[in-house]
């Protein structure tokens, strides 16, 4: 959080959505990261884009239920574009009760008009609990091989090559 409110006070606006969107992604049940998009949009002047992302807060003030009137318009009230737009990854358990009520309805919307109910495989992780995969380390490896190779190649090329000369010349 701290290089995202550097990225705001130092004006860099996209750096700190792409960062924010980052950690939605890691820590979808997060509603505050929402929020806190939502808002940095509305100060851009994205009012729709703020509505897409505190969709699933309660609103605080007029502003935020006006951004999210506009961003549900902008998608014709549709349950199931909005839910293929919002992209929530998250345990539904794990969200308040205004979320998962806005979440139950746009279910119900988007079963009822399309007999189907979008659902987006979960990308959670634990802070620090990050870890190295099997094929992380064997490309790495291989990288490091690779590159081994390519300086020792020209270097035994080098030694043969005065081999041959010497054994040419030096008989």
């Amino acid at each position: 959080m701290f290089r995202i409110e550097q990225d705001l006070k130092e004006g860099r606006k996209k750096k700190a959505c792409d960062r924010l969107k980052n950690m939605i992604n890691q820590f979808p049940n997060d509603i505050s990261l929402r929020k806190k998009l939502g808002q940095i949009y509305f100060e851009a002047g994205f009012i729709d884009e703020a509505g897409k992302f505190w969709i699933l807060c309660a609103p605080e003030n007029n502003e935020m239920k006006n951004a999210v009137e506009i961003y549900r318009k902008s998608l014709s009230n549709s349950g199931s574009a909005i839910l293929k737009d919002i992209v929530f990854r998250g345990n539904k358990g794990l969200l308040n009760e205004y979320a998962m009520k806005v979440m139950a309805e746009l279910e119900q919307d988007s079963f009822k008009v399309t007999k189907h109910i979008p659902v987006f495989k979960a990308k959670t992780r634990e802070i620090g609990k990050h870890k190295e995969s099997h094929t992380d380390l064997l490309s790495k490896i291989g990288i490091f091989l690779f590159i081994g190779l390519v300086i020792l190649i020209p270097v035994l090329g080098i030694f043969k090559l005065l081999e041959l000369i010497s054994s040419l010349f030096f008989q």
